[in-house]
């Protein structure tokens, strides 16, 4: 850590999200072919509703959630100097194109289209004109803390760089069924602006843990659950000691949307009370890749249940395998 960095802290000055209108119960899902499983597992999940993107891209979701929160923080567009754009599925880290016909021979004009990034599509739309951009991909729904803890990094080392924006969004194709392992899939999209100095939201400490594992097939939907509970409870734990805190210092957990059920059992591993849990959105919402923690952050916000000081653990998990914890203060 350099003198520099000694010194600085910092922090989500503002989150922001969009989520598509079309709102789905499990029913008219299951009716339309979007649950390739049984209704009745979901519902004792906690799931009720997911949001589906009609005509709206993941570059759409994301344009509109960055440009909420340029506007929520009242941010004009030239003074981000870096954007960090972040996609869990690997459609999320290209941009919309049409692929040439079969058979057809690939011109400059076809190979252009191969080189076409989401991040660049975002500068240009909201006039980021004074932006550098990079995209964070493959630790699928932990893709957004990775962004993050990017962007802290690089404000507590580079004096030059003053804001950054990390954007994230993503959209299941058309006609993809909607449950993947006991979850219930929404698309949508979160911005946050990460300061230095930001009263609020400060970042205390982060921890991230990859376990390589090749994901896909069914006969290994056991082990990911297998691994997920015990290594959830070690990269929390670590992240709250990190921090210099302990669990009871925890005013509120900002989860993912993967299943109240499941965090239910892992809140009783921690000896969490279920009290401190924000859960108001998986019934509502289910699980908007990786969008859930900011999307939570900011309706617990606006719901007026955060105070100042409080202690906010924010905790996901990505296919590939990775978990990934953010400690703030509010």
């Amino acid at each position: 850590m350099t003198p520099h960095s000694a010194a600085v802290d910092v922090g989500i000055a503002g989150a922001s999200y969009y989520l598509p209108p079309t709102t789905l119960d499990l029913r008219e899902l299951a009716r339309i072919g979007l649950i390739a499983g049984d209704v009745a597992p979901l519902e004792a999940f906690g799931f009720s509703n997911a949001r589906i993107a009609r005509d709206e891209t993941h570059v759409d979701m994301a344009v509109r959630a960055a440009r909420s929160v340029l506007e929520d923080t009242d941010t004009d567009p030239a003074d981000v100097d870096l954007v960090l754009y972040a996609g869990a599925l690997a459609s999320s880290c290209v941009a919309p194109c049409v692929p040439p016909p079969a058979g057809s021979v690939l011109h400059l004009t076809s190979l252009a289209e191969l080189f076409r990034y989401p991040a660049s599509m975002l500068q240009q739309e909201l006039d980021l004109t004074n932006a550098v951009v990079a995209g964070v991909n493959q630790q699928a729904c932990a893709s957004i803390f990775s962004a993050l803890q990017l962007a802290r990094s690089t404000l507590m080392a580079d004096p030059d760089v003053h804001q950054v924006l990390c954007v994230a969004s993503d959209r299941l194709p058309d006609g993809v069924p909607r449950d993947i392992i006991l979850n219930l899939v929404s698309d949508g999209a979160c911005a946050a602006l990460l300061r230095r100095d930001t009263p609020g939201n400060r970042i205390l400490a982060y921890h991230q843990v990859t376990k390589p594992m090749m994901y896909g097939e069914v006969s290994l939907d056991a082990e990911v659950i297998a691994a997920y509970f015990p290594t959830a409870v070690t990269v929390i734990e670590t992240a709250v000691r990190k921090a210099r805190l302990s669990l009871g210092d925890i005013t509120w957990i900002i989860p993912h949307n993967v299943s109240l059920r499941s965090w239910e059992i892992l809140l009783g591993m921690l000896r969490v009370p279920r009290e401190k849990l924000f859960s108001a959105n998986i019934a509502r919402l289910g699980h908007t890749i990786a969008a859930d923690n900011l999307v939570n952050l900011r309706d617990a916000q606006d719901a007026g249940l955060l105070r100042k000081g409080d202690r906010l653990l924010l905790f996901t998990f990505g296919f590939g395998l990775n978990w990934s914890c953010l400690i703030l203060e509010h």
